[in-house]
């Protein structure tokens, strides 16, 4: 089942109470019909709560994404709380490098422009982390969360907001869910500034006049990914080269990932004059 939306923003909470704040502002209606994950929305912003820890928070992505599968280039957002060594309770700080503490993967969101809020790494592990034995955030679901929405979208288009709510002075014991929707309630106007920029970078990214694009995905299949592949790399060759790619005419391609990598090929090859 699709569920036909407009809405180009998803917010991914792993607790209702992360979730509120954002329910309340922007005026979401809950979707009551039966889901795996509680869902509020309107014609703008889909907000889903997914529970805690890594497995959670890909199935919620992954989950909500397939529902709403017609925003051809959403934007992406991991919001909720963190710990951190030193930095105040309440602080807003912005994800500028993933890691994930059990496997090693590291991601880097792209912070596009300068308007951003203070930003920190984070470090996503499978259990809490009180330890605090490094500067940066620690949570249970962002690592899992930017390697699954970056299937679904572009990485200038996936972030990870954090309110500060433990640190070496203030234990995760003192986490209430009304502390939560405070914190968070708090910096409301400064999250909408933010998601605002990011849909309007979504729109500067959208390849509309790539008149290739459709062309090409009515004849060959491509994933979720694939197809966000394809956008970057028909821009990339706009940008490189006057005229349209004609790779594709006349070509018998046995799978879009045959074609990605012919579209790959003539790239690096093309002449760039500066």
């Amino acid at each position: 089942m699709t569920i036909q939306c407009s809405a180009k923003i998803f917010v991914f909470t792993a607790l209702e109470c992360e979730a509120k704040a954002l329910v309340n502002f922007f005026g979401l209606k809950k979707d009551n019909s039966a889901h795996a994950f509680s869902i509020y929305k309107n014609d703008k912003i889909v907000v889903a709560v997914t529970g805690v820890g890594k497995v959670a928070m890909a199935g919620g992505v992954a989950y909500v994404l397939a529902l709403f599968s017609n925003s051809p280039l959403p934007v992406l957002v991991n919001l909720g709380i963190a710990g951190h060594k030193t930095q105040e309770i309440g602080t807003l700080i912005v994800a500028s490098k993933v890691i994930d503490g059990d496997s090693g993967r590291v991601f880097y969101p792209q912070l596009i422009g300068g308007k951003w809020p203070e930003t920190s790494e984070i470090k996503t592990t499978a259990k809490p982390n009180t330890q605090y034995s490094q500067h940066c955030l620690n949570d249970m679901e962002a690592s899992a969360f930017y390697e699954t929405a970056a299937r679904f979208s572009s990485s200038e288009l996936i972030h990870c907001i954090k309110v500060v709510s433990d640190n070496e002075s203030t234990t995760i014991d003192n986490i209430h869910p009304k502390k939560v929707v405070q914190w968070l309630d708090k910096h409301n106007i400064e999250i909408e500034l933010i998601l605002g920029s990011l849909e309007r970078l979504s729109q500067v990214l959208e390849p509309e006049n790539l008149i290739e694009y459709k062309e090409i995905i009515a004849s060959w299949h491509f994933t979720v990914s694939g197809k966000v592949k394809l956008k970057a790399l028909l821009r990339r060759w706009s940008i490189l080269s006057s005229d349209s790619w004609g790779g594709c005419l006349g070509a018998d391609f046995r799978s879009g990932k045959e074609l990605l990598r012919k579209l790959e090929q003539e790239i690096d090859a093309l002449d760039v004059s500066l």
